[in-house]
């Protein structure tokens, strides 16, 4: 069951009305049954109960009526409380995992209905929520914030080793003797930092309202890197098999996690073996990380140059017969070529 994909389940995420006002009832060890709306069959099993005209929710109110020991029944979208004291009576006949009587009912209540069920423990003061037959125990965030900062770091880790890898590769394409194996383990690696990116995400959802900062720090941590592993697909993969990165990708997200640390298997998807020979690159990310040139231009120029290392070794004039590529562009070109090659200890003058 996921806190936030259910209207009312995520009015249990920390923060929300119902979560405090069930916080609460789980500090004072008073103990609890709540349901979350109200259909003919919760009323086919009820019976008594204090019916309560216009009663707005509040936690504080929840709480109080805690002290009884019926349950509390509240409506769908948890503004108003409709009942107190009220007696459940679901069929013994209905199976159940739970142990206490509380909790018994609250899973036979929720499979009779389809409503979501909340039992908190007096005794030990354990939450948990029944719902379509699924049952989640709550956490105090204080847990999950410590498993999601721990989470965080191996986020941190490997963004760092993902842009190494991102920075060799820059090296040894502008130098024409990158692997494939070099190749595969920058897709690896980002697309390894993209789960496990997602996960985080997922865990910090639970927090609610004190996820914000932590998804600023998950989206500053993989900034760019689709964008990256976008181009260096298209760099590098065999257009005869993929003609465009979406299938690619797809592939690639189908991978369990032991095919995606395999490099081999990788490389067999992706049409990447043997795992030592030279993948050339096209030129598609020394483009980008052009400031000013239009993207449309992209395609254009590999397709006049093929490799990157012509594109690299390419005259002005040669530049300048590819169609959109007035003088001055081409002058650019060249002079930005000159820079990276310069960068590694080449030089297009000499023709190194």
């Amino acid at each position: 069951m996921n806190l936030n994909n259910n209207t009312s389940v995520s009015q249990l995420l920390p923060g929300q009305p119902l979560r405090i006002g069930v916080d609460l009832i789980a500090d004072k060890k008073a103990g609890a049954l709540i349901v979350i709306g109200s259909t003919t069959k919760l009323e086919k099993i009820s019976s008594g109960g204090l019916i309560l005209n216009d009663c707005e929710f509040s936690p504080e109110m929840l709480s109080e009526l805690s002290k009884m020991d019926g349950a509390i029944v509240v409506n769908e979208s948890v503004t108003k409380i409709l009942k107190a004291n009220v007696h459940l009576n679901p069929s013994d006949s209905i199976s159940t995992t739970q142990t206490g009587t509380r909790h018994r009912t609250a899973e036979r209540t929720a499979a009779t209905t389809g409503l979501t069920v909340i039992a908190v423990s007096e005794e030990t003061s354990l939450i948990k929520v029944f719902e379509n037959l699924q049952t989640i125990e709550l956490e105090e965030s204080s847990a999950i914030l410590g498993r999601v900062n721990e989470s965080l770091q191996s986020v941190d880790r490997m963004r760092r080793r993902f842009d190494d890898a991102v920075t060799n590769l820059g090296e040894l394409e502008i130098e024409n003797t990158i692997t494939n194996q070099e190749v595969l383990e920058v897709i690896q690696r980002g697309e390894l930092l993209t789960r496990l990116a997602n996960q985080v995400k997922a865990e910090a959802l639970k927090l609610g309202e004190d996820a914000g900062l932590i998804m600023i720090q998950i989206d500053s941590l993989e900034s760019g890197v689709l964008n990256t592993l976008n181009l260096v697909l298209k760099d590098h993969l065999p257009v005869r098999k993929f003609r465009t990165t979406t299938k690619a990708i797809n592939e690639i997200s189908k991978l369990s996690y032991d095919e995606l640390n395999a490099v081999d298997y990788l490389g067999s998807v992706l049409s990447k073996l043997p795992l030592d020979d030279i993948s050339v690159s096209k030129g598609y990310r020394v483009l980008a990380r052009l400031p000013g040139l239009p993207e449309n231009l992209h395609d254009q120029i590999i397709q006049k140059f093929k490799t990157l290392p012509k594109l690299l070794t390419a005259s002005p004039e040669k530049l300048f017969e590819v169609e959109g590529i007035g003088r001055s562009r081409a002058q650019q070109l060249r002079d930005y070529f000159d820079t990276l090659l310069k960068n590694i200890g080449f030089s297009y003058i000499n023709g190194h």
